[in-house]
């Protein structure tokens, strides 16, 4: 009875060994290690569509990945979950990433979106029925996405309308619905926005365009971000991941129709609006001695205003290994 019951001990021991062991890989239908990852995808700022049809298309499981996508508002809030420990990957704007960057054992894996002059002019300051030039934002109420590059973005066209900061309200929203509301009930004066937002905001009646960011200097890039632990011992993974992602953006170029679908289906937007973001959306997988210095830059207009408590080596915040190994071409930055 004892030796019955010594390897009934042993056997359900060994059974639970191997589900702790299975928790972040299984086995493919062709006997292939499959590499379980949870991946936090924005839906207000762009919709992460390359990531989408990576998935939707199987790309990633041709690359032995088994992705978990979870959906968040914006990019810094895949950054939150990241964390806390909900999600393996992120990816933010550059002014919510280097805010982040301090806050955690986080690492810069590759770049996801750079602008271009087009996507910055696409991007419009909107009003409400009374304002009819950027001057006259002085004393209102103005929308802002707390946290995100809005934030940098607004407090950049306030200089340059030589607007002081505190000769303005700013209106912190989480969602863009939270934001649409807030303009409909008077809460909310001014907003900056861009791509399917855009025609959201133009519907309320008296909202119409002022400007847009194309008259101040900026640029704008995201980023994939991961814990550093786990990029470190998942190496390969990271590296698969890529070229799954380096196959969506393929698709999401050469198959409009097919994003818009995707987009329809996973995030409501129409499919007139999604084909529109396309032609001035700049999707990259990349890491670039330009990223450093843009990155740098920003971090420093930061340091300079008091807006980042603690400041950070960025160079050590990169791990570029796996983009190296995946794309060698597409990293030439060089500590």
């Amino acid at each position: 009875m004892k030796r019955l019951y010594g390897l009934l001990v042993f056997s359900l021991v060994f059974s639970l060994f191997l589900a702790g062991c299975s928790n972040n890989s299984t086995t493919g239908a062709e006997g292939e290690e499959t590499a379980k990852i949870r991946i936090g995808i924005d839906t207000a700022a762009g919709g992460s569509l390359q990531i989408r049809a990576a998935n939707a298309e199987g790309y990633f499981k041709d690359h032995q990945i088994d992705p978990s996508l979870s959906n968040f508002a914006y990019g810094i809030d895949t950054i939150n979950a990241l964390l806390t420990e909900q999600t393996d990957t992120g990816l933010a704007a550059d002014y919510a990433l280097l805010n982040s960057l301090n806050r955690g054992d986080l690492v810069v894996l590759s770049s996801l979106t750079h602008s271009t002059p087009e996507t910055i002019k696409q991007s419009e300051i909107l009003a409400v029925d009374g304002i009819d030039e950027p001057s006259q934002l002085k004393g209102k109420k103005i929308g802002v996405a707390k946290g995100t590059v809005f934030e940098y973005h607004w407090a950049k066209y306030l200089e340059h309308l030589e607007i002081k900061e505190e000769d303005i309200e700013y209106v912190p929203y989480s969602t863009p619905d939270e934001a649409l509301v807030g303009v409909k009930k008077g809460d909310i004066d001014a907003v900056l926005a861009s791509g399917a937002l855009l025609e959201k905001f133009k519907a309320i009646d008296g909202v119409h365009k002022i400007d847009d960011l194309s008259s101040i200097d900026i640029s704008v890039s995201s980023y994939l971000v991961a814990n550093k632990k786990f990029a470190e011992e998942n190496q390969q993974v990271i590296v698969n991941l890529l070229k799954a992602i380096k196959e969506g953006i393929a698709y999401v170029k050469d198959n409009p129709d097919g994003t818009a679908e995707i987009a329809y289906k996973e995030l409501k937007v129409k499919k007139e609006d999604t084909l529109r973001d396309l032609e001035r959306s700049n999707y990259t997988l990349e890491f670039k001695q330009e990223d450093l210095d843009h990155l740098s830059d920003m971090k420093q207009w930061l340091l300079d205003r008091n807006l980042l408590k603690q400041d950070y080596d960025l160079e050590e915040k990169l791990f570029l290994e796996p983009l190296r190994e995946a794309y060698p071409e597409s990293v030439t930055y060089e500590k």
